[in-house]
């Protein structure tokens, strides 16, 4: 299947995927939600799923399926991103 969307994947049609989380902060310990509060709760699942630190690998000329590979270099504040709104 990722493969699939490997293949179908073009500018004007992407095929990767995103989400939004609103954290009321009435509903949080103390009153309020911190952003490095959400990014220590996924961290700490991490090593639940391998495939959250993995990312997609070509093969030079597409000979054959893209793989997934360890990502040593995995950034989760380049994934998880924060913007608060008024």
């Amino acid at each position: 299947m990722d493969a699939s969307f490997v293949a179908l994947e073009t500018r004007n049609s992407p095929m990767h995927i995103g989400s939004i989380l609103i954290y009321d902060p009435a509903t949080a310990p103390g009153g309020f939600v911190r952003f490095k509060d959400i990014l220590r709760f996924y961290e700490s699942r991490m090593q639940l799923s391998r495939t959250m630190r993995q990312r997609l690998v070509r093969v030079p000329f597409d000979l054959d399926y893209p793989y997934w590979i360890e990502d040593e270099e995995f950034d989760l504040e380049y994934h998880v991103r924060h913007l608060a709104l008024p």
